[in-house]
């Protein structure tokens, strides 16, 4: 898996990562962002949406039912993240989801 650094300060965007013959686009924390294709094509897409893509709203499962949540702060091994829906029962700021994957965790869109 390859990290991706902004030029100008070197932050992490996030990973091209190889699947089957072809490269994936992923978050900081392994999330997809494209489907898979040329390493040239995941490399502009974690340039162009790595960062972008943790300012969206996600949803987290917990207790069988998906909640909307923003994102604080993110690494390659947890997120951590802050309810953000009104069905949420538990009277918190933030929780730590660690090793997060599209099976508990994703885009709300």
């Amino acid at each position: 898996m390859d990290a991706i650094h902004r030029d100008e300060d070197g932050a992490l965007l996030g990973y091209v990562g190889p699947v089957g013959g072809a490269w994936q686009a992923l978050t900081v924390f392994g999330y997809p962002l494209a489907e898979a294709g040329p390493y040239e094509e995941a490399e502009e897409r974690v340039r162009r949406d790595g960062l972008d893509r943790l300012a969206d709203r996600w949803l987290f499962l917990e207790g069988g039912e998906w909640y909307r949540c923003v994102i604080l702060e993110a690494d390659a091994t947890e997120v951590r993240v802050r309810p953000d829906d009104h069905r949420y029962p538990r009277d918190v700021y933030a929780l730590t989801l660690e090793r997060p994957g599209p099976g508990t965790f994703r885009p709300e869109r």
